[in-house]
């Protein structure tokens, strides 16, 4: 075996010298970071707890209402990747702000008249993510050394968390005060706060990551059909389409079988990202100690499933509470370690580190579209949410397999 670490991307150029000084400014390019997470995540799951008051205004059934959540997974998935190839050609500032601005189009949900009204602004809000997702991974390469990496992801995946538990608590009692188009307004005015903030505050270095040009469509084409790509791409998507199923859909099996209130079905529905707030800054704390990436893959992926069986067959129980603490813990704490295992491949330049996270929200995208489709479509034909859920509880333990396969490229491996 070598004892020089393998690159995994033939990728040739090595990233900027690690001993470069980084300006303290990059603080303030980190809380920008963190509060464009934060703004997006507010809107992400909104919908969920409204769905019934949506379906009854809108004389809609399951599966048309299924479309407010994966519209926002498809859209995502189908320009992840034209987003990433953006960076390089458009400068990251830019497309930073324009993605921002895209994500406040729920800002404009009081002004629905009609479904398709709102499905548009979905699909618009959507868009940001297409954009914004793939460029911040170069503008963290840019300010922050490697080291710091891990607990910035961590931290920026936290109030992601943290803005989806926000507005999954909130928004049916806030419901009751200003309709469900005001509470869903709300939400999504926050992120033209961010846009104002993002153009006043907002820095860009070009020049401090190596690979400041675009890439070619063949280079393109052998990021995405690199083997660790694909794995962590896989290893992503089983449990990120069971979270989108159960967010989508558990208030209402809460609510329609289980007798439950809209408040208290979207209170048991918001421990999983509540959850998933503490298990990422945990994991940002733990990578201080553990220089290995693997496991922070692996030990979530056992767990993971066996929890989103707990979150609907526990539901008349007291072990709900426990199955929905574990199903969110398990379902974020691998996250800011595979989004930071990209930005320490060997030789990854800025470009490719963006295409290899578009590809990665691609695939689990696309399988996270079809999830909450298909318990709709499943319970309207069989009439019970319990099939659907079961078939994506299944398909979690993709991360359990990518984790066993995917290559180490933590400390431990960059010093063999």
């Amino acid at each position: 075996m070598s004892h020089q670490p393998q690159p995994v991307l033939p990728f040739g150029e090595a990233l900027a010298s690690t001993d470069r000084k980084y300006s303290r400014y990059r603080f303030v390019i980190g809380g920008l970071v963190v509060f464009l997470n934060f703004s997006l995540g507010l809107s992400f799951f909104a919908i969920s707890p409204v769905t019934p008051l949506i379906m009854d205004e809108y004389a809609i059934n399951r599966s048309a209402a299924s479309l407010l959540t994966s519209l926002v997974i498809l859209v995502q998935a189908t320009f992840a990747i034209p987003g990433g190839m953006l960076v390089g050609r458009i400068g990251l500032k830019k497309l930073i702000a324009v993605g921002w601005l895209l994500g406040a189009t729920p800002a404009l949900s009081f002004l629905a008249p009609g479904f398709p009204f709102l499905l548009a602004l979905i699909v618009v809000y959507c868009l940001s993510f297409g954009i914004t997702m793939p460029a911040i991974g170069p503008l963290l390469m840019q300010w922050f050394p490697r080291k710091e990496l891990p607990l910035i992801n961590s931290l920026a995946v936290a109030v992601v968390t943290l803005g989806i538990s926000l507005s999954t608590f909130t928004v049916a009692p806030l419901s009751n005060v200003l309709g469900w188009k005001g509470a869903v307004s709300v939400f999504g005015a926050v992120s033209l706060v961010g846009t104002v903030f993002w153009l006043a505050l907002g820095r860009t270095q070009e020049s401090a990551v190596l690979g400041g040009t675009a890439l070619s469509l063949r280079r393109v084409w052998g990021v995405l059909r690199s083997r660790t790509v694909l794995i962590m791409a896989v290893a992503d998507a089983g449990p990120f389409a069971q979270y989108t199923a159960l967010v989508a859909w558990l208030p209402t099996y809460y609510f329609e079988v289980h007798g439950m209130s809209l408040a208290r079905a979207g209170s048991l529905v918001g421990i999983l990202p509540l959850a998933g707030v503490f298990s990422v800054l945990v994991a940002g704390l733990l990578t201080l100690r553990v220089r290995r990436r693997k496991p922070f893959i692996i030990v979530p992926g056992i767990f993971v499933a066996f929890a989103g069986f707990g979150s609907f067959l526990f539901a008349d129980t007291i072990g709900v509470y426990p199955a929905l603490v574990l199903l969110g813990f398990a379902s974020w704490f691998y996250l800011p370690i595979l989004f930071t295992i990209p930005l320490e491949m060997p030789g990854a330049t800025q470009e490719q580190v963006s295409l290899m996270l578009a590809s990665i929200m691609t695939l689990g995208s696309f399988l996270a579209f079809l999830s909450p489709l298909t318990v709709g479509f499943m319970t309207d034909i069989l009439g019970t949410y319990v099939p659907g859920f079961t078939l994506f509880a299944v398909l979690a333990f993709s991360l359990l397999i990518g984790g066993v396969l995917m290559p180490e490229t933590g400390v431990t491996a960059r010093k063999k």
